[in-house]
């Protein structure tokens, strides 16, 4: 997957971007917080959606990135 789809889809559970630091931007939902990578035509490795959704998960509930 790639950062822009991801993106989108954290936009859709109702994620807020709040700030951006180079190519790393960081996004809240409730009191999670995750940082994203933005690294043009490169794919985000499973690990690091594992990481994410870990991170978002107290906010969005089990597998919300799986749906």
């Amino acid at each position: 997957m790639k950062a822009k789809d991801l993106i989108k889809i954290l936009q859709q559970h109702g994620c807020e971007k709040i700030r951006q630091k180079g190519s790393h931007a960081r996004f809240q939902c409730g009191h999670c917080l995750t940082t994203v990578p933005i690294h043009v035509g490169e794919e985000l490795g499973p690990g690091l959606l594992r990481a994410i959704e870990k991170d978002l998960e107290p906010c969005l509930g089990k597998r919300w990135l799986s749906q």
